[in-house]
């Protein structure tokens, strides 16, 4: 996942002049790492004194993150004592157990935000809560969700819930399946996260079904970054219906695997069958934006070995201009024209 979407979302809020202004010029110290103790005391200062709810909300986060020094903790339990900020008040509580502190007091506050409409909110919440109330797991799939804002915090509180590998999967396959987009993206990079054969399989299973792009990323992110156990079932996965969501979430990955999949492409390629033909190209056009993006070394430890195996595929793609059907002959034309684009 992106680091810190929380204030990429706070960002395109509607926001007072005063208040963007405000959150603009504390962004590069909120979302700079490894600050030093006097850039953190800065941070909290921030928590504490600002009246717009974003950019307590931004600073909080960045606090939970990057927690400051055991001395601000009476500090910040009176934030929490006072009822007239929930916002301050559920951070702070937050904050305080990212510090490594568990506190059975703090469990009111953190309850009350677990029933908040704020579902990023309801989310670090519940990060705490569970670490302070390991035995309660009615919000595990909260936490889950939190691993798209926090992946840090959100991996120590499960694991405070539970240190069980196949309860820890069986709570990342329920978040799959959720009807909230957030939830199931942050599930997707979890299981990525894994590296393991029964994460895997859960992403397979969320390819054939999803249909909201951001979500289709992060699944085809992860079906590349766990290519040893995914790379046989994508490439069957070619042959189908290349206007079906799950086609381009297939094709999508292949392109991220860059040159471990050029073979894979080439056999798509050739086949005999229109829609493998079709997502094969496609994938081979996913791989030549990826390859041509500078953070391309995401997917790739050699860009110019890779895109010399891409380049492998141009005669067959020419073959398919030539001889192929209108659709196949688009899709080859487009993935020429992709390519041209890397080598130049």
């Amino acid at each position: 996942m992106k680091k810190h979407l929380f204030l990429a979302a706070l960002l395109c809020a509607a926001l007072s002049a005063s208040a963007q202004n405000s959150l603009q010029s504390a962004l590069p110290l909120l979302q700079k790492n490894n600050r030093t103790a006097a850039e953190n005391q800065r941070v909290l200062q921030i928590f504490r004194s600002s009246k717009d709810p974003d950019t307590v909300f931004a600073a909080g986060a960045s606090l939970v993150k990057n927690p400051p020094s055991k001395v601000q903790e009476p500090a910040l339990f009176n934030l929490v004592l006072k009822n007239d900020d929930a916002l301050k008040q559920t951070f702070a509580a937050v904050i305080i157990t990212a510090m490594g502190a568990v506190y059975e007091e703090l469990t009111p506050v953190l309850q009350n935000a677990l029933q908040s409409k704020d579902l990023v909110l309801r989310s670090y919440a519940a990060g705490a809560y569970g670490i302070i109330n390991p035995n309660d797991q009615n919000y595990a799939l909260d936490v889950v969700r939190l691993y798209a804002y926090d992946p840090a915090f959100a991996v120590r509180s499960l694991n405070v819930l539970t240190d069980d590998a196949k309860a820890q999967l069986k709570y990342l396959k329920q978040a799959a399946s959720s009807a909230d987009d957030n939830t199931r993206a942050a599930a997707a990079a979890w299981l990525t996260s894994l590296h393991s054969e029964g994460a895997a399989k859960q992403l397979l299973k969320m390819a054939k079904t999803e249909t909201v792009p951001s979500v289709q990323s992060q699944i085809a992110t992860g079906l590349a970054k766990n290519r040893a156990y995914t790379l046989a079932a994508v490439a069957k996965e070619l042959r189908r219906d290349y206007n079906s969501p799950a086609a381009a979430t297939y094709a999508l990955a292949l392109g991220f695997m860059t040159g471990n999949a050029v073979d894979t492409v080439r056999k798509g390629l050739l086949s005999a069958n229109k829609n493998e033909r079709i997502n094969a190209a496609r994938a081979a056009a996913y791989m030549a934006g990826v390859l041509s993006n500078p953070d391309a070394f995401t997917y790739t430890s050699d860009r110019a070995f890779d895109t010399g195996l891409l380049k492998s595929l141009i005669p067959q793609l020419k073959v398919l201009v030539q001889t192929g059907d209108e659709n196949v002959r688009i899709y080859a034309q487009n993935t020429l024209t992709q390519i041209e684009k890397l080598m130049n």
